[in-house]
């Protein structure tokens, strides 16, 4: 790759979408260190898509760097080019950030999540199940599977791997945001616990009231609390409400709470269970 000063300007950091959000206090620290003994490391770009309007670059590695650019009033920055296409630059990008040891739980689980879709899209004969049969052309040489080759960069078991990928393939896009910067994404197993609740809303509304409460979800062990068996088939139907009440007792209270505050059912329709 080739290192070139290039505009601040024709850069897409694309931040919304990076695996580690930009930390100012970070970029502060580099903006620092860019004042007093200048850029020592090119930030990682990749060519845009050429159509009118659209950025000249587009940001493959270096964010906090980028950042630090800007802080400094910097107008330019060093940077290497790849040629590399949108899937291979975030192959890339997750990759560079498996191999940091400050990633809690539930942001290395949501990158190899990630690395396994890219994985499998960039190298379909490595998926489970395809033969000769598939369609897919004969390699000569074939990329090694997913988890053997994820293992091997993480120096973890393939087994670690696929327990990361299950991890975060039971949490919910909404869920995964609210536990973000919390003491709750670094805590595997009460990321198990939350991705055990099958149920998407109650899920959701699970987190969120533990954080309000400033417990954990697991500890949120309140009395049996049930509709009155009519009530509940009445507002729900028979089949739903049999699923209900086979909730777990902290997932059934804030699963009723939440019926009630949506007005599906009244606040006093709810009675302890005998």
């Amino acid at each position: 790759m080739n290192v070139k000063k290039v505009k601040l300007a024709d850069i897409d950091p694309r931040i919304d979408g990076r695996i580690r959000p930009v930390d100012e206090s970070h970029a502060e620290i580099i903006a620092q260190a860019f004042e007093e003994h200048g850029q020592e490391t090119a930030i990682v770009v990749r060519y845009g898509s050429g159509a009118e309007g659209a950025p000249k670059y587009i940001l493959v590695s270096g964010a906090h760097r980028l950042r630090a650019a800007e802080i400094a009033k910097w107008d330019s920055i060093d940077a290497s080019i790849t040629k590399l296409n949108a899937d291979e630059a975030r192959l890339q990008e997750i990759d560079e950030n498996l191999i940091r040891q400050e990633l809690d739980v539930l942001s290395r689980a949501r990158c190899l999540y990630e690395r396994k879709e890219l994985y499998l899209k960039l190298h379909p004969e490595t998926k489970l199940g395809v033969n000769q049969h598939s369609g897919i052309a004969t390699v000569a040489n074939p990329a090694p599977r997913f988890a053997l080759d994820a293992a091997a960069r993480m120096g973890v078991s393939e087994r670690t791997v696929h327990a990361y990928v299950s991890l975060y393939k039971n949490l919910q896009p909404e869920t995964v945001k609210i536990l973000q910067k919390t003491t709750l994404a670094d805590d595997r197993q009460e990321l198990i616990y939350i991705g055990s609740i099958a149920e998407p809303v109650l899920q959701v509304s699970t987190v969120k009231e533990a954080i309000f409460k400033g417990k954990k979800p697991s500890e949120l062990k309140e009395e049996p609390v049930r509709l009155s068996g009519d009530a509940l088939w009445l507002s729900l139907g028979k089949k739903e409400a049999s699923r209900v009440m086979k909730m777990e007792v902290p997932a059934r209270r804030v699963f009723l709470d939440e019926l009630a505050k949506a007005g599906v059912i009244r606040p006093e329709q709810i009675v302890e269970a005998a």
